[in-house]
């Protein structure tokens, strides 16, 4: 168990009593009604609803065997397993990401420049590159599927956050939620409680990436003899910036992306946009990433602008590189939510694994980060400061609320105070 506690600069703040609570909270509701709120949703928020790890492809072997992941082609599904082992690095681990990636250069090397790719000596054509891709992905697709489809009361603390960040004054932009996530976890929320919201897609039927939708607005019509318009309340903007599961790069029109439901067919499944190239810089300057990424930029570089961090635990690197590329903006702050913080061993180097604790010895009051997590038997965070569960129920704001409340405290104040003696005469 990690305890709650904060750091406002380096030196952690314990979460004890019902006024450290409240000075906390307190200055996230400050944060809140800064004028640029972005929120930046990892995987750490869909884990505990069964959202697969995948840092270590080497552990979910006997996962790609299973008869549900399996490609219906028995001799493709051989040859993927033969290719993993191949790839698997000797020493260390890959991710699913990352190895995707490599998948895509042995493709593509073969494809641009005829060249077969070599892996200790043992080559590794494109084809079986290409059934090692499918398996991935469908294995990755179904899982993300499975968590997609979970019960609504399992999506109360999604909803809770979501429905908190609402409340900001409706005379500040839009708030804009971007996720590293594939599945739908966030758009059957904002389903759920009613919020309409722009995923960069038009069209109703056919529905197709148009990411110029993200510069447009919602009004009621205008009254007939004034011609003012009221803006729409409940609206949000979400961004997916590692794809999704139901994104599809249309085939017969090059790079377009259009919304696809229900399961692909195996050799569809290159087709499924849900593949980040963390290690390929130019794979993520390529369509839809980049126009992805670029609104991420754009909105974080804002004067006066805030970006809340939960569930992400900073490992991929071009997501930090804009990240710190706004510290260097006066007016931003960074708010970390995580449950565990790794400090490093005395002597060692601090690596990617303590990367948020690198960021807490920066010692700048710009970076909140909020930590706290008990497991329960299953092994995912419960409950805690630095959990989504409790964050977003416990620590987030009640914006409504807390306005009543500093009102009737004003009004209070002024039943209670005494006349001067001006006041008398």
């Amino acid at each position: 168990m990690s305890e709650n506690r904060y750091y406002l600069g380096s030196s952690p703040i314990a979460l004890k009593t019902d006024e450290d609570y409240s000075r906390l909270i307190q200055r996230l509701r400050q944060y809140l009604e800064v004028r640029n709120l972005s929120v930046l949703i990892g995987n750490g928020c869909s884990i505990p609803l069964g959202s697969p790890v995948i840092g270590d492809v080497a552990s979910l072997t006997s996962e790609f065997a299973k008869t549900r992941y399996q490609l219906t082609d028995d001799a493709r599904q051989v040859t993927a397993l033969k290719t993993l082992e191949v790839l698997l690095p000797k020493v260390g681990k890959i991710g699913i990401e990352p190895l995707l990636t490599v998948l895509a250069n042995i493709q593509a090397n073969e494809q641009l420049l005829g060249h077969q790719t070599n892996i200790d000596d043992k080559p590794v054509p494109a084809t079986d590159a290409r059934s090692l891709e499918q398996l991935l992905k469908k294995w990755l697709f179904l899982k993300c599927k499975e968590v997609s489809e979970t019960d609504d009361a399992k999506l109360k603390f999604h909803e809770e956050l979501l429905r908190r960040i609402l409340l900001r004054s409706t005379t500040l932009p839009r708030a804009k939620i971007f996720t590293l996530n594939y599945d739908l976890l966030i758009e059957r929320a904002l389903d759920n409680l009613g919020v309409l919201y722009f995923d960069g897609f038009l069209g109703t039927i056919n529905r197709t990436l148009r990411t110029e939708s993200y510069h447009y607005d919602l009004y009621y019509p205008g009254e007939t003899t004034e011609g003012r318009v009221t803006r729409v309340d409940r609206v949000i903007h979400l961004y997916k910036l590692h794809g999704s599961t139901n994104w599809r790069r249309h085939a017969s029109k090059g790079s377009e992306v259009v919304i696809r439901h229900g399961s692909p067919r195996d050799a569809e499944y290159g087709d499924v946009m849900i593949y980040p190239s963390p290690l390929k810089v130019a794979e993520m300057n390529g369509y839809p990433y980049s126009e992805m990424f670029r609104h991420l930029s754009a909105q974080i570089t804002q004067q006066q602008s805030v970006l809340l961090v939960i569930g992400y635990r900073f490992q991929d690197s071009h997501v930090n590189r804009l990240i710190y590329q706004a510290l260097s903006i006066p007016s931003f702050v960074l708010v970390i939510v995580t449950p565990a913080l790794a400090e490093p061993a005395s002597g060692a180097v601090p690596g990617e694994e303590h990367e948020i604790w690198r960021l807490t010895q920066i010692d700048s009051k710009r970076i909140l980060v909020i930590v706290g997590g008990e497991k329960g038997a299953d092994g995912n965070y419960i409950s805690g400061s630095g959990t989504l569960q409790d964050f977003s129920t416990k620590l987030m704001p009640d914006i409504s609320e807390l306005n009543t409340e500093a009102k009737a405290n004003e009004e209070l104040a002024k039943i209670l105070k005494k006349p001067s003696e001006s006041d008398a005469k």
